[in-house]
């Protein structure tokens, strides 16, 4: 969505539409009154009270006519700023309507009360002590158009008193235009500080949708999506537009939603969608009580769902097996304990060789033990690069001896510089299983166990 550039504002302070509509408009009747006047001089043998320099009359016009022609391109393009046209056309409208009311007859022609509409432009400014002085030039061109009939003895005394009326009356239009500007400048930044923070709320509600773990939707009443996640995207298999509608977005969703709609409840589901047949479970929340407003819609992926619940099972029997574990040792200690105070007293017989059995046993439960509570010290565990080289032939030896492994019977074939990051103590313990499976099984000739190492890449 492309956004227009913003219109450039005066250091004064912004302007809405409406006051740059209204400073077009006033010179569209500029060009009119102009027109008009320039006309009515030239076709009309006496217009006005008095009328002694037509030319010079209808030359006024022609120059009122061409200002309004300057003026007209950068109020509709707003390159310059607002009140300096305003002031410029102020300026062009108490010189050219003064001018014209002298050569017209002056004041009784009634052509100073074409000024009142200036007055009431110059309301919209922002200064207020701008307003007022350029009503008193306004005023002082009127007075001052008097005071010269009054000197060529063209009018009486009783002009000023008409002068001085329509003075008051551009006051008092350029007051209450500019309480009525003031009020909507006022209104006008109102609307654009409320317009900021409905679109900080709309970036903070599209970054939260975002951020959520779920799939979620903001849906109209039409069934329109408004608003959406990337999480929404990828468990539905979809990709959704502007105003795009469920029914073609998602059409099993779609029927949910029209279910919902209608009885205000969903039945059982779930429902399957995405390219990988994703199974889920859709909750819509209302915006308001009849549901016409729409919903908010929260996906909930069940397979993930069952997968965390998987594997806090997981978690559960490992705890569960970690607390099993520690319940054998204790009795094998006691079974150890006692095989050794029988195997003293056994000297001949069939007693040792029961008790060398049941310490054989004993022995292989307690490694089992000890694999077991191995498998829940897995955060505890430390890695580090192991040198194969270093490593492998040390363990071989010690497990050659403890086992009383033939020699010969385990070879060992490393590559250089073989090199494995984990812990040493758990690298240990798997091979200590491996080997002595291999051991029980092989056929206890030379070479019967082989170890061999290739080299590859090495995770970090």
């Amino acid at each position: 969505m492309s956004i227009a550039a913003p219109i450039p504002e005066p250091p004064g302070g912004s302007f809405p539409d409406s006051f740059w509509r209204s400073l077009v408009h006033l010179n569209h009747f500029r060009l009119f009154l102009a027109a008009a006047l320039g006309v009515t001089g030239l076709l009309s043998g006496q217009p006005f009270t008095r009328l002694d320099h037509p030319v010079l009359f209808t030359l006024t016009c022609a120059g009122y006519f061409l200002s309004a022609l300057l003026f007209r391109r950068p109020a509709v393009r707003r390159s310059e700023p607002f009140d300096r046209q305003v002031v410029r056309q102020v300026i062009a409208d108490i010189a050219c309507l003064g001018v014209l009311m002298y050569l017209s007859g002056g004041n009784a022609s009634g052509m100073g009360l074409l000024l009142i509409v200036t007055v009431a432009a110059v309301g919209m400014l922002p200064d207020t002590r701008v307003v007022l002085f350029w009503t008193a030039m306004a005023s002082i061109a009127v007075l001052g158009e008097q005071l010269l009939q009054l000197i060529g003895f063209q009018s009486g005394m009783g002009g000023f008193v008409r002068a001085g009326l329509l003075s008051l009356g551009f006051f008092g239009v350029a007051l209450l235009s500019h309480a009525l500007a003031k009020g909507a400048l006022a209104a006008g930044d109102l609307a654009r500080e409320k317009s900021l923070q409905a679109e900080s709320m709309a970036r903070i509600n599209e970054r939260v949708i975002q951020e959520l773990p779920y799939a979620v939707m903001a849906v109209n009443g039409k069934g329109e999506v408004l608003q959406y996640n990337a999480h929404a995207e990828r468990v539905l298999g979809t990709h959704f537009f502007a105003r795009c509608d469920l029914g073609h977005c998602a059409p099993v969703l779609a029927e949910l939603w029209d279910t919902w709609r209608r009885r205000g409840e969903l039945p059982r589901h779930p429902f399957r969608a995405g390219p990988d047949g994703r199974r889920l479970r859709a909750r819509f929340i209302e915006l308001e009580p009849t549901r016409e407003e729409g919903a908010v819609v929260v996906l909930e992926d069940m397979t993930e769902l069952e997968s965390q619940a998987q594997k806090m099972k997981l978690a559960s029997l490992g705890m569960l097996t970690a607390n099993l574990a520690h319940e054998i040792r204790n009795p094998l200690s006691a079974i150890s304990h006692a095989t050794g105070l029988l195997k003293e007293d056994a000297r001949e017989g069939m007693a040792p060789r029961l008790t060398r059995i049941i310490e054989d046993n004993v022995r292989r439960l307690n490694g089992l033990v000890e694999d077991v509570l191995s498998l829940n010290r897995r955060d505890r565990l430390e890695r580090e690069m192991v040198a194969l080289e270093d490593f492998l032939p040390l363990f071989v030896q010690q497990f050659v001896q403890r086992e009383s492994v033939s020699p010969g019977v385990i070879q060992i074939l490393l590559a250089r510089e073989a090199r494995v990051c984990m812990d040493p103590g758990h690298l240990e313990q798997i091979l200590w299983n491996l080997m002595r499976n291999a051991w029980r099984y092989c056929t206890r000739r030379p070479g019967s166990i082989r170890v061999r190492v290739t080299r590859d890449e090495v995770a970090r």
